[in-house]
Order: structure tokens, then C-alpha cells, then sequence
């Protein structure tokens, strides 16, 4: 058994914020300081939520309601939490998660329209008691992120400017006196990596 608490820390902002590459930074620093650590990405992290993940974001899956899709996050995100997330923690790990239930809040409870109250109902089942000692928000402009994705977008980075505005609107609305939770502002990309981990620090 570790001797170390096991912390779970959430990677969060717009599509092209860059969490993807600051959870990679923060995962090798935590390993080259002597952590237990697993990275994972939310969707995703098994099979069950790998094949969900596929789903949501394959453009050619079409139109799904927010309802639905609500539903198909979470099941992944139920999935990743008992199978992965709440061992992890038990044997003393630092989970670095790239997203976590404050997306859904965004994208589908506050841009898709559904509610944040109602996907917080369905978010206490799903999390499987896996809640956040840190949530690290990385700010973005507006449009600026979507700008930064090379390549065909996705299903979710399609949805249109109006959307994605909406989700940068919704992290600056949501973040502001959030228990354990912190806004990264722009910048270098270490300078970003330094501010993280220096919150991180704060936890571990």
C-alpha cells in the first residue's frame, strides 16, 4: 500500500485549451517526483467508456440530443470512475484526468441547454464517490481554441462558433468560487505548466 493519499487532479477548458498537453506535463512531473500516477482522458480510460468516446465524438454518428448524449457521458464516465479512477486513488495514486463532470456542466448542462442542476443529479450517481481534490481550468478566447485544432474537427469541435462561445462563457461563469477549483489564465506553455504545478503542490 502507498504511503501516499491518493489525489485526483482534473485537466479543464474549451476544445484546444491545451489540457491534452498539460496533463501529459504535469503526469511526467508528478512521475519524476516520485508519484504513483495514471493519466487518463474522460471519455475514455476502458473499454466500455473507449467505445462511448468513439460514439460522441465520430462525425459520422450525426445528430444526438443533448438528453442522450448527457446520458452516454456519464455512462463512460461511470465506467472509468469504478474500473479505473477509485482503485487508483485507493493504492495511494495521482490520477491526472483530462476532463471530468465540470465539462459536462458546460458543453450540455449550460451550451447544449440542459441544465447544470441536472446533469449534477446524474453526475452524483456516475462519479462513483471519484470527486476532485483539484480541478485546473485553463482558460481560452473565445474562437482562439477551436483555431488551434489542426485538422477535421471532431463531432463535439463541430458543433458551430456559437457553441463553442458558449463553453468558453460557461467555464469563466462556472470556475468563480468553485470549491477546488482554479482558472488558469493564457500563456506560454510553461509558464501554464509552472502555474499548475504550483496548485497541484497545494494538494499533493
Amino acid at each position: 500500500m502507498s504511503r501516499h493519499l491518493g489525489r485526483f487532479i482534473v485537466l479543464e477548458g474549451a476544445d484546444g485549451c491545451g489540457k491534452s498537453t498539460q496533463a501529459g506535463l504535469l503526469a511526467a512531473r508528478l512521475r519524476a517526483a516520485g508519484r504513483d500516477v495514471l493519466h487518463v482522458r474522460d471519455p475514455g480510460g476502458t473499454r466500455v467508456a473507449e467505445g462511448v468516446r468513439r460514439l460522441l465524438l465520430d462525425p459520422a454518428t450525426g445528430p444526438v440530443g443533448v438528453r442522450a448524449e448527457t446520458f452516454l457521458y456519464m455512462a463512460a464516465r461511470a465506467q472509468l470512475a469504478a474500473e479505473i479512477v477509485a482503485p487508483a486513488l485507493a493504492r495511494g495514486a495521482v490520477v491526472v484526468c483530462e476532463r471530468w463532470t465540470l465539462s459536462t456542466e458546460v458543453y450540455q448542462g449550460l451550451a447544449g441547454g440542459l441544465g447544470v442542476e441536472n446533469v449534477r443529479r446524474l453526475a452524483a450517481l456516475a462519479e462513483h464517490g471519484a470527486a476532485p481534490h483539484l480541478t485546473v481550468v485553463l482558460d481560452v478566447a473565445v474562437g482562439e481554441g477551436l483555431a488551434r485544432i489542426r485538422g477535421a474537427h471532431d463531432r463535439m469541435e463541430a458543433k458551430g462558433g456559437e457553441f463553442h462561445a458558449a463553453v468558453v462563457r460557461g467555464y469563466r461563469e462556472l470556475t468563480p468560487g468553485r470549491a477546488g477549483c482554479i482558472t488558469v489564465p493564457r500563456g506560454a506553455a510553461d509558464a501554464v505548466a509552472d502555474a499548475i504545478w504550483e496548485a497541484v503542490r497545494g494538494v499533493l
